[in-house]
């Protein structure tokens, strides 16, 4: 058989069409990756850690203060009230 017969030509365009739209289905497909077994990236475990803690990267450990009590979250209320008082009587002159 002749490859540059018209009937041998005929015959291999359509083969050749389908061979190409094979190809591009499965490169596409590859794309997406999670359909084909292989193709998706492998699972590394990582340790869980706790929310609230967050890394260092070799920094030193921040200092964290104790939580106020209840008296002293009122007495430093009532010294910031103060502060403001004093603030806002230096700033507005007093009518007489």
């Amino acid at each position: 058989m002749d490859l540059f017969s018209p009937t041998a030509r005929g015959r291999a365009v359509p083969t050749l069409r389908a061979a190409l739209l094979l190809a591009f289905a499965a490169s596409l497909s590859a794309c997406a990756g999670s359909g084909i077994p292989g193709l998706a990236p492998p699972q590394t475990s990582v340790p869980e850690v706790d929310a609230t803690h967050f890394p260092t990267l070799g920094g030193p450990q921040p200092d964290r203060r104790e939580p106020l009590t209840a008296d002293q979250q009122q007495k430093l209320q009532r010294d910031l009230e103060r502060l403001a008082r004093q603030q806002q009587a230096k700033q507005v002159p007093q009518a007489q």
